[in-house]
C-alpha cells in the first residue's frame, strides 16, 4: 500500500505530512524530537484499516524551526489547524510521550475537531522526576554530549528491561537522525514548561483512551492515572510489562489498541 506524502504550509508552520491507508481517518502525533517516521512499523499495521496521518512538529525533519518562545499550546493548535486544512474534521487523534501533551490539548482547545482521542505514555503535568530527566537532556546538550550520550541515555528510559536496546529508538527520532540541538532544546523547554490544568483537562469531550507500561519510568502509571482521573469518562489500559516507547517495542500490539479504539468510535 503507497503513502502519499506532501508539504502543507499552515499559519505558523510548514510540515511534511504522510498520508496512507483507508478508512476512518487518524491524525498521529509524535514526541519529543521525533518525526513521523517512527510511527511507520505502528502505521504498517493501521493502513488496512485506518486513513493514517502523519507530520513533523515544529523543530524536527523537514517542518520550520520550533521558535524559542512556541508554547505546547500553539503545537495542538498547528494540530488542530492541519485538520482543519485536510478537511476531514473531526478526526480520530493519538499521540504518544509529548504527542499525547499535544492531542490532549487539542481536544482541550478545539473539541469539535477530534472525534476520539487516544492518549499513549504521556502526562499532564511533569513530576519532578520527569523534570529532572528533561534538565539532564538539556545539560548534555549544553556540554556538547549529545552526539555520545543522547542515544543511550533516551534508550534507558524509554525501553522496558525486556526490550532494552541501544539501537532500535524508532528511526525518525532526532537522536538518530540529524541532531539540531537547538531545535531540541527548543522541544525540551516546552515538555518542561507544559502544564494542563484540571480545568482544561475537563473541557475534553471526545471519547479518552490512556495506556500505559507498567515499566514506564518517565510517564509513570500515576500520570496515567491522573489523566483518567481527569478527563471524564475515559477508559485506562495498563500494558503490563510495557515501557515508555512500547509503542516501538510491539508495534502490532499498540495497533490493535489504536484500531479498537477508533473502529469503537467510527
Amino acid at each position: 500500500m503507497d503513502s502519499k506524502l506532501e508539504t502543507i504550509s499552515l499559519s505558523a508552520l510548514k510540515t511534511v505530512v504522510c498520508t496512507k491507508g483507508e478508512g476512518p481517518s487518524v491524525l498521529m502525533i509524535q514526541g519529543l524530537g521525533t518525526d513521523h517516521r517512527a510511527w511507520d512499523p505502528i502505521v504498517e499495521h493501521l493502513a488496512p484499516h485506518l486513513r493514517c496521518v502523519t507530520f513533523d512538529n515544529r523543530g524536527v525533519g523537514k517542518a520550520s524551526p520550533i521558535g524559542e518562545s512556541t508554547t505546547i499550546e500553539d503545537l495542538a493548535d498547528d494540530a488542530a489547524e492541519l485538520i482543519e486544512a485536510i478537511g476531514e474534521g473531526p478526526m480520530h487523534v493519538c499521540g504518544v510521550s509529548l504527542g499525547g501533551g499535544i492531542a490532549m490539548r487539542v481536544a482541550s482547545r478545539h473539541p469539535h475537531l477530534v472525534k476520539s482521542l487516544a492518549l499513549h505514555s504521556t502526562a499532564a503535568r511533569p513530576d519532578p522526576r520527569l523534570l529532572a530527566m528533561l534538565d539532564f537532556r538539556g545539560q548534555l546538550l549544553a556540554g556538547g554530549l549529545a552526539p555520545q550520550l543522547l542515544r543511550s541515555f533516551v534508550a534507558l528510559w524509554g525501553w522496558s528491561p525486556d526490550k532494552m536496546s541501544m539501537q532500535k529508538l524508532p528511526e525518525g527520532a532526532a537522536e538518530i537522525d540529524e541532531l539540531s540541538e537547538s531545535e531540541y532544546a527548543s522541544h525540551l523547554r516546552v515538555a518542561t514548561e507544559q502544564w494542563m490544568s484540571d480545568e482544561e483537562l475537563a473541557k475534553i469531550s471526545s471519547p479518552t483512551l490512556v495506556t500505559v507500561g507498567t515499566e514506564d519510568i518517565l510517564t509513570t502509571a500515576a500520570h496515567a492515572r491522573d489523566l483518567y482521573r481527569g478527563i471524564a469518562g475515559a477508559q485506562l489500559v495498563t500494558v503490563e510489562g510495557g515501557g515508555h516507547a512500547y509503542y516501538a517495542e510491539d508495534p502490532a500490539f499498540f495497533a490493535s489498541l489504536q484500531l479498537g479504539w477508533v473502529l469503537r468510535h467510527s
